[in-house]
């Protein structure tokens, strides 16, 4: 017997006109159907807006989806925010899909911003490239020690203090 299961996931940051951004998160799989909708406001990276909406075959205890995400307005993407959205909608009574999509949909953010400065880096070469990095955790100091590039040990990261 052969079992099917297909999944798709989808995840848009829309800018808009007022500076704010929309991210679109979409899951659609053979069980459930889900869609949530975030608006951030930058510069703080501020969750203002949170819309959440399940379909097909949802746990009774995700039934309170489209109300259990507004918890997640005023919270700021950031650091702490995997700790933040687990303390909101997850546990017993939370919905682990709404969490995954708060998550997934911040990632988004982030990316919508370092995109274009990874991109410029792409189209370097050698010390250029090099310098290019360590301008970057220069910039954002975040970057030192996040993962094994940026180690204290990394030819990156030498040269990044002096």
């Amino acid at each position: 017997m052969t079992i099917r299961f297909l999944r798709n996931k989808v995840v848009e940051v829309e800018p808009q006109t007022d500076g704010r951004l929309v991210v679109s998160w979409r899951l659609t799989d053979d069980l459930l159907k889900a869609s949530v909708s975030l608006t951030v406001q930058p510069p703080d990276l501020e969750i203002v807006g949170a819309e959440a909406k399940l379909e097909r075959l949802v746990p009774r205890a995700w039934a309170t989806a489209p109300e259990m995400i507004k918890k997640i307005e005023g919270v700021r993407i950031g650091s702490g925010l995997r700790k933040i959205v687990q303390g909101l909608l997850g546990g017993s009574n939370g919905c682990s899909v709404l969490g995954q999509a708060v998550l997934e949909s911040s990632n988004a953010v982030i990316l919508h911003f370092t995109r274009p400065v990874l991109q410029i880096g792409e189209r370097l070469e050698g010390d250029a490239k090099m310098e290019h990095l360590r301008k970057m955790v220069r910039d954002n100091p975040r970057l030192a020690r996040s993962c094994v590039a940026f180690q204290d040990d990394s030819p990156i990261m030498q040269g990044v203090n002096g």
